[in-house]
């Protein structure tokens, strides 16, 4: 069988695989993209974009799709104390380098937009792969697949593994990993809140148990997330509607809904993957190489990063490029991830232990963080740029 070449082929076709294909839409290079999902994302996932990727966005040519698919505008974070008293409000910096809000979209549809936009640039996209397999050719990759209705074999200067956190392509060359598993699974619910401003806000009640994150979502709804026990798991899955709004009330006093469903359950981990340092041009992104904890909505908006920034690397190379004009960039992109980017993920999972608790006491020491910062304008100041995404 006579395999296509492609410049770069990307293993996984989610938020990470295909923000780095629109981040290369217009380098010339050839993309291939190859997924086993063949349905939509998964919706409970991060939908809330922060204002310092807006710029990459547009750089992207993508927010005028995002809005025109419903993406809404959302200000900053309130927090509140076990009581329901207003502890703090984290705004949004005003300034050049930040849009003036936080947007948010579905998941499945920020995916959509990202693939759509990819394949009207020329990258090629297979789904529904049945199975697949990778070898080393002279100088290259070979990638065979399977497919519900075709079968396919490709070869690429470049291989990028985009296929979340449990990689088929880590895991079958081997590559070494650093993982924490978080105590608490993490549930999600659905909901229609009463009450919700215009002005829209990510809302956290420090309950006397444990955090619950009140989550925008479009539409005037509302996703709520927090940790529970794995005993507690078949309460949320099972009860009535009401048993659920009744646990909330407790936790989150003064907040009610119209209606509540279950979600979703899931088991939070905190992990990074060691780099390729074997035979041919590879790299990780996304969950493949640094899974987060939801904690700070921060996972989408860092593969938007790290696909911004290899995009970025690789924008010297002409399409026909060989693997030794693209190893060295590898290694540069390597090097500036482990400088600007680790710190973002050790500042993620030091949040992730933090909300990692069903026996909070009120969080008192971080009660009297946001105290402070509801009293100087520096430390306020400090937490909205990080939230923006601008610092760590």
């Amino acid at each position: 069988m006579t395999a296509r070449h492609f410049d770069i082929a990307i293993i996984g076709s989610g938020i990470a695989g295909g923000a780095l294909a629109v981040a290369l839409k217009d380098s010339g290079l050839s993309v291939l993209l190859l997924d086993r999902r063949s349905g939509p994302l998964d919706t409970a996932r991060g939908d809330h974009i922060q204002p310092a990727m807006q710029s990459v966005l547009s750089r992207w040519g993508v927010m005028d799709q995002l809005l025109e698919a419903g993406a809404e505008r959302r200000a900053g974070t309130r927090w509140f104390d076990a009581e329901g008293a207003h502890i703090v409000t984290v705004p949004v910096p005003q300034g050049e380098d930040c849009a003036g809000a936080f947007l948010f979209l579905n998941h499945e549809k920020i995916g959509d937009i990202l693939l759509d936009t990819a394949e009207e640039a020329g990258a090629m996209n297979i789904t529904g792969l049945a199975d697949w397999s990778l070898t080393r050719a002279v100088g290259s990759w070979r990638v065979d697949w399977q497919a519900t209705e075709q079968s396919g074999s490709a070869t690429c200067t470049m291989l990028v593994a985009a296929d979340g956190t449990a990689s088929t392509v880590r895991s079958r060359l081997k590559m070494g990993l650093d993982r924490h598993r978080y105590q608490y699974p993490i549930a999600v619910l659905y909901g229609r809140q009463q009450g919700v401003s215009d002005e829209r806000t990510l809302d956290v009640y420090l309950a006397q148990e444990r955090m619950v994150s009140l989550i925008p979502r479009t539409g005037g709804r509302t996703k709520v997330g927090f940790p529970v026990s794995p005993e507690d798991i078949g309460f949320w899955k099972t009860e009535p509607e009401e048993s659920l709004h009744r646990r909330l009330t407790e936790w989150c006093p003064g907040v009610s809904f119209d209606s509540l469903t279950f979600g979703a359950i899931y088991p939070p981990v905190s992990q990074q993957s060691e780099p390729y340092r074997g035979e041919g041009a590879l790299v990780l992104i996304g969950d493949a190489r640094h899974a987060m904890h939801p904690a700070r909505s921060m996972g989408m908006n860092t593969c938007f990063r790290v696909a911004d920034q290899l995009a970025d690397s690789l924008r010297c190379l002409s399409s026909g490029f060989s693997e030794a004009e693209v190893l060295p960039l590898l290694s540069e992109f390597g090097a500036r991830f482990e400088q600007e980017l680790t710190p973002r993920l050790a500042e993620n999972h030091a949040a992730g232990l933090q909300m990692d608790t069903i026996t909070g006491g009120g969080f008192t020491a971080l009660k009297e963080q946001l105290q402070l910062a509801a009293a100087d304008e520096r430390i306020l100041g400090a937490m909205a740029s990080k939230a923006a995404g601008l610092t760590v």
